[in-house]
């Protein structure tokens, strides 16, 4: 009988070791997701100022080939 409880605490610390490793695995891939989305959302964030940044050097651009310090010419 003492080897089968024996086995049987073996077996209850291989579960309990396995339960361990999964629960890391999930706060690490809950910690992935919440990266993941915060680059996103970073990505985002800059694309929409490089937008704004090419359309404000297409107008310097614009604006130095009218003719220099973007005032019309009379």
């Amino acid at each position: 009988m003492a080897t089968v409880k024996e086995r049987l605490d073996k077996h209850d610390k291989q579960i309990a070791s396995m339960r361990n490793l999964l629960e890391g695995g999930i706060e690490m891939v809950v910690e992935i997701r919440r990266l993941t989305l915060e680059t996103r959302r970073d990505l985002r964030a800059l694309a929409a100022s490089q937008k704004r940044t090419d359309a404000s050097l297409q107008a310097l651009i614009t604006s130095l080939r009218a003719g220099g310090n973007g005032h019309t010419k009379s």
